[in-house]
């Protein structure tokens, strides 16, 4: 008869195998799709699923090069699965726990139908020092899962002091949140963005500061936001509030007789999966009376991995009302298909800022440029972040790359600054293809051969194009 596949997890039996090395590393690798599986096969065949999931699991654990040791078995902990690597070498935590991860990316058959379940992980490593209580191990390999769940699919987070203080954090953020939304406040910053040949202006990506702060500000880019409205269920009304206060300054800005740029804003991944975005950005844009190329809506790679035709369907209808739509940070998106990058309606894609981190190593160089290329092969500007070095511009600029933001031009802008910039600038609009024709804006409408007349601009470290005369 045979064995149980991952039997539930006894203290008694995972203290042991902690015991068993001086250090190592607990993983708890989660299905993604789970609950999703059983709501479509039926909740009777959850268990099955799981069993399929294990049984993948432990194919990939025995493919290790490294010989597995009893430490290394597979214990099911509810809907996961905890694997102790004792004295693993660091290499060889990364090797397992991307076997693991793309074992669960692998189709599984259950009751006649294939699919793909997914998964991410949590990492705790442990040695003398810190300890091998199971209790604390499994609440810190329990944040950290959940910290990989919110980045998306297929990632794997170390559980580090600051998990549990992040995590500290957002929750406190949510209290905030459902004791007064009313009094929250949201200030604007600017990251401009400029042609990579002629430095003129072609728009600014905002970062929302919430007070008080929610998610970890500019360190995150301005979209940890996100995952405390999620939480507190609040993400349309934070999202709304974004929206408007957004297309409110584009407003005033275009009160003043000033030319504004396309504004560029990240959504989280959900958002896209929500069949009420639409509607949410067309009442911003009507409410201020705006047209639809006001904004860019950025989209993470995470947001690939739900409903093919729903996205697309949205994504449609955003541009449709003008609205354009990119692909957030390639190249730190996790594994994106190019099947599917391939058929969605896009404008843009934004190259991420820890790829020009690795330019100078052999791979990291290919990399970038097989990037750049993989965007200009399907038709879509290209905008570099994280720009910091004469040195990384040459090579966009050498590789055609069509935009570029980062400290090398400027750091981000309050609105009061960006309005001194625009009063000063020759705003170079990106062109957008008549989708009928095929061909550029006609006569009367600017463009960039038109803009890039004037002597340079520079406003603090921001370099730009003015306007003649």
């Amino acid at each position: 008869m045979d064995r149980p596949l991952a039997p539930p997890v006894a203290d008694s039996r995972l203290s042991r195998a902690l015991s068993a090395s001086a250090c190592g590393t607990l993983l708890l690798v989660v299905p993604v799709r789970l609950d999703e599986m059983a709501a479509l096969l039926g909740a009777a065949l959850r268990e099955t699923v799981l069993q399929a999931a294990a049984r993948q699991l432990e194919t990939a654990l025995h493919a290790l090069q490294q010989p597995a040791t009893g430490a290394e078995a597979l214990h099911r902990r509810g809907d996961g699965f905890l694997v102790v690597l004792g004295d693993a070498s660091p290499e060889h935590v990364d090797t397992a726990a991307r076997l693991l991860l793309d074992a669960l990316e692998q189709p599984m058959e259950v009751a006649g139908q294939r699919f793909c379940l997914g998964g991410c992980a949590g990492r705790v490593d442990f040695d003398a020092q810190s300890g091998h209580e199971v209790a604390t191990l499994l609440r810190q390999a329990d944040l950290a899962s959940l910290e990989a769940r919110r980045l998306g699919r297929g990632q794997c987070v170390r559980h580090e002091a600051a998990t549990t203080m992040i995590a500290m954090r957002r929750l406190r953020a949510e209290d905030t949140l459902h004791r007064g939304i009313d009094q929250i406040r949201l200030d604007l910053l600017f990251e401009i963005q400029a042609d990579m040949c002629t430095g003129a202006l072609t728009g600014a990506v905002v970062l929302p500061r919430w007070t008080p702060a929610l998610g970890a500000g500019l360190a995150d880019g301005g979209r940890g936001w996100a995952a405390v409205a999620a939480d507190a269920g609040l993400m349309h009304r934070l999202t709304l509030m974004l929206l408007h206060g957004i297309c409110r300054q584009v407003r005033q800005w275009r009160d003043q007789g000033l030319d504004v740029p396309s504004l560029s804003v990240d959504l989280p991944a959900g958002l896209w999966q929500d069949r009420a975005l639409v509607s949410m950005v067309l009442d911003a844009l009507v409410d201020q009376g705006l047209p639809g190329g006001t904004l860019t809506l950025l989209m993470p790679g995470a947001a690939l991995s739900g409903d093919a035709d729903l996205l697309r369907g949205t994504l449609r209808s955003l541009r449709a009302t003008g609205v354009r739509v990119g692909l957030a940070r390639l190249g730190d998106a996790g594994p994106v298909s190019l099947d599917t990058l391939g058929r969605l309606p896009l404008d843009e894609l934004t190259l991420d800022a820890r790829v020009l981190e690795r330019l100078g190593q052999r791979d990291g160089t290919r990399m970038a440029a097989a990037l750049i290329g993989l965007g200009r092969a399907l038709g879509l500007r290209v905008v570099a972040e994280g720009v910091r070095s004469e040195e990384q511009l040459d090579f966009l600029r050498a590789r055609h790359c069509d935009e570029f933001q980062g400290p090398l031009l400027s750091l981000p802008v309050g609105a009061t600054t960006m309005t001194q910039v625009l009063m000063h600038a020759r705003v170079q609009h990106r062109v957008v293809l008549d989708s009928s024709t095929g061909t550029a804006p006609g006569p009367g409408t600017a463009t960039g051969a038109e803009s890039t007349r004037g002597p340079a601009h520079r406003t603090g470290r921001v370099s730009i194009t003015a306007a003649a005369g």
